[in-house]
């Protein structure tokens, strides 16, 4: 082994030891006694740990001076770029690919520092957000960019799609065509793992690295840049962002930013919000101006705000310059200087210090695409305020005037193509407003009935101290006290602790108490509970500790998104406390007045049916009409419509009882359950880069209209079909209940019987003896609590 090390560098030692250690790891296995399962996933987590060690060993000689490409548009610095590029590609995945093609109780045969060959291929993504608009409206797709970006007279200085491409090289050709029947293969047996633009191309060589990083050097007028980045071939959603942040930062530093309140750490920064602020003094009043979204998936008020654009920005503050003139200052003929007390700096990583401007970074809680979401709040001129005070009508509606020039308006979609053939600025709005903030208590506040974008009104209901304190200063107003997150009467000496529910099934109690230490909260104790299953309890030190991890809910661990709850003993029956159920509270908000008198039920386990479904309601005194089981887009979910009103009261008393060892949630269903996934088709509304420079349309949206055209769908799990007519018979029936005549599961007399002459409520077929069994909610009479 040392003598086939003769010769090689430093890095290419240490690769090649970690190759062999990670064989002889894989003999120990073979040895043990591993299931061939295991030893897949533990080849797999091996090899995602020896790709981002090589990958930061590999980016580091180059990532500085790549940067200057974020300053400098030429295309001698893009082609700089592309080539370094190639470095941190190559060096991610040497090895890894030939090593999983090995069986595992095979050592992997030592390497060669000259042989290459199968050791030297990567899976690489290619991240096409930022020009997903022209993609969209020029009907391209990244084969016809590469193509382009090969062409024998040189890459077009604007990429506008109605380019007549020449065949590219014959060699170049053929190269394409196999990246191209690569990633179709891939995409076929991975439907679901990137909802995004981006392509994942497995087993890339070094010759096929290097025709596709000429993809970096096309330009566009819609400023959106194309990166080619090293990526996990079976990884999920969040590894393959995660990924592509890994491979930006070490590029451009500038877009990591530290985030405020409780869990601060250091993340990308993909978007900027501006909030423009106007104080009046005298009267102690503050207004926020906001913008209307009119997409369909939005249509809400929201913060002028949008994706950053690689092409065009070098870092956050020009973001927030381009994409507030974009939104507003061209429409008033203004500059940023005309509408704002202070300027953003102009130099990254630099901190605003104008007592006019406060930064405030939310860490994001889904935040596989958005880790974060920089908030800039920026006092505005007087100028600018009575400026767009003009163009209001009665309800304090502000009708936006044309910009100067030719445009392209939001609702002109058959114009579109005119924003990438002639980089015509694209309007995205035409209506604007103030709205008032109540600042006591957070709300805001308008004229017109038109909601809010709900992350907006969110943040502000919380209140954070930096702005709020930053407001009390220009305001002229006493720093407001704020709410505790405890009880009034929860006692000084605690229990301090919490209730943690959707855990991750492979989650730990280490996994957990990271989770709150890895935010500055420090853990005392960690109890996970088979019953109902994915809870824990979460004991900490001190009343301190217990406020701050209360506001930590909502934030993902591992794969899922976790719920932090305080815990309460209530009056739960004795081992409870053992059991982690959650005393049931009878259901007093509003009901409909007429049918359907109908609930949803999510959370349910896998192995419920729709008989098991309905009956658990039939059992429990309300009676059903109709169980629709399972939901076409929605997981572990079902809706159940009752008889009358006093039923639909019952059964939304039955929210968080534990069903089949699950804790589940009951409902009244709105507007976005069951909601269809968007069509495929359609990029993100952030990926279009927002309308930078005259081209592509859209900015950072989200749920809401956060920074995705609808993260709902985008974000759903299911890849399960519809049930089958078969299923359920030719039509489904509607059930058939009896008036009650024995007692309840709880009740005095109660015992389990056998079904096989009692009726089926679901009409039809007979029920089968095992339609209902009682749980241990029943047993323990947790339904009831």
């Amino acid at each position: 082994g040392m003598q086939g090390m003769q010769g090689m560098t430093p890095q290419q030692m240490q690769q090649m030891a970690m190759m062999q250690q990670m064989a002889l790891q894989q003999q120990q296995m073979a040895a043990s006694g591993m299931t061939p399962q295991q030893m897949q996933q533990m080849a797999m987590m091996q090899q995602m740990a020896m790709q981002q060690q090589m990958a930061a060993s590999g980016m580091q000689g180059y990532g500085q001076a790549a940067n200057g490409v974020a300053y400098d548009g030429s295309a001698a610095a893009q082609a700089q770029t592309a080539s370094a590029m190639a470095a941190p590609v190559a060096a991610a995945e040497k090895a890894p690919a030939a090593v999983a093609a090995q069986p595992a109780a095979t050592p992997a045969p030592a390497a060669s520092p000259t042989s290459g060959g199968s050791l030297d291929v990567v899976t690489v993504g290619i991240f096409l957000e930022e020009i997903a608009y022209f993609m969209e409206d020029m009907d391209k797709d990244v084969w016809w960019l590469l193509r382009a970006a090969h062409q024998p007279a040189g890459v077009p200085s604007v990429v506008r799609g109605d380019e007549q491409l020449v065949p590219v090289a014959e060699s170049v050709e053929a190269t394409i065509k196999k990246l191209k029947d690569r990633a179709d293969l891939h995409a076929e047996g991975h439907a679901n793992q990137v909802r995004a633009k981006i392509v994942i191309v497995p087993s890339v060589d070094k010759a096929e690295r290097n025709v596709l990083g000429a993809l970096r050097q096309l330009k566009f007028h819609c400023k959106g840049h194309i990166e080619v980045f090293p990526c996990m071939k079976e990884a999920n959603n969040a590894a393959i962002w995660q990924a592509y942040f890994n491979c930006v930062k070490e590029l451009e530093p500038q877009w990591m930013m530290k985030t405020d309140g409780p869990g601060s750490k250091l993340v990308f920064a993909r978007c900027a919000v501006i909030v423009p602020v106007y104080v009046d003094r005298n009267k102690k009043e503050i207004q926020l101006f906001n913008v209307w979204c009119p997409e369909k998936k939005k249509r809400h008020w929201a913060f002028p705000d949008g994706d950053i654009l690689r092409g065009a920005d070098r870092h956050i503050y020009d973001t927030c310059r381009r994409e507030f003139n974009n939104q507003v200052g061209k429409f008033f003929g203004k500059s940023w200087s005309d509408c704002f007390l202070a300027e953003l700096p102009f130099e990254p990583n630099s901190v605003p210090n104008s007592p006019a401007v406060c930064s405030y970074v939310k860490l994001e809680q889904d935040g596989h695409r958005y880790p974060a979401r920089p908030h800039f709040f920026v006092q505005v001129t007087e100028d600018f305020y009575e400026t767009t005070r003009c163009y209001e009508d009665a309800s304090g509606v502000i009708k936006l005037p044309q910009p100067e020039g030719d445009f392209v308006n939001w609702d002109d979609l058959a114009s579109a193509r005119r924003v990438h053939l002639e980089g015509v600025f694209f309007a995205e709005h035409d209506e604007a407003r103030w709205v008032s903030l109540e600042y006591d208590s957070g709300k805001i506040l308008a004229d017109d009935t038109r909601q809010l974008r709900k992350e907006n009104a969110e943040l502000f209901r919380q209140q954070p101290e930096k702005v709020w304190q930053w407001l009390a200063d220009i305001a002229g107003l006493d720093m407001v006290a704020r709410n505790s997150g405890l009880p009034s009467d929860f006692p000084e000496d605690g229990p301090f602790s919490v209730r943690m529910s959707s855990i991750d099934k492979t989650a730990t109690d280490e996994d957990i108490q990271s989770y709150f230490e890895e935010r500055d909260v420090k853990v005392k104790q960690v109890e996970q509970f088979d019953f109902p299953r994915h809870t824990a309890r979460i004991d900490f030190h001190d009343k301190a500790a217990l406020e701050v991890a209360l506001q930590l809910s909502g934030h993902s661990l591992l794969r899922r998104k976790v719920k932090v709850e305080l815990w309460t003993e209530g009056d739960a029956p004795a081992g409870a406390s053992q059991t982690m159920t959650k005393p049931l509270k009878p259901y007093t908000g509003p009901l409909p007045d007429d049918p359907p008198y109908k609930v949803i039920v999510k959370g349910l386990d896998k192995s419920v049916t729709q008989r098991d479904l309905g009956y658990f309601f039939w059992d429990r005194d309300c009676e059903c009409e109709n169980v629709v089981y399972p939901l076409k887009n929605e997981r572990h979910a079902g809706t159940v419509e009752f008889k009358d009103q006093d039923s639909l009261r019952k059964a939304l008393g039955l929210n968080s009882a534990v069903f089949k060892g699950r804790e589940i949630t009951i409902a009244i269903p709105t507007k976005d359950d069951n909601k269809p996934a968007p069509a495929s088709r359609g990029p993100p509304a952030g990926g279009g880069g927002g309308s930078g420079g005259g081209g592509g349309r859209g900015k950072g949206g989200g749920k809401g209209g956060g920074y995705e055209r609808d993260d709902r769908g985008m974000g759903r799990r299911d890849d399960r079909g519809p049930p089958s007519r078969s299923e359920f018979g030719s039509d489904r029936p509607r059930l058939e209940l009896k008036p009650r005549s024995k007692p309840m599961p709880g009740d005095p007399g109660y015992r389990e019987e056998r079904v096989s002459g009692r009726a089926d409520p679901f009409g039809g077929a007979l029920p089968r003896d095992d339609r209902y069994k009682s749980t241990r909610a029943d047993a323990d009479d947790n339904w009831r609590r």
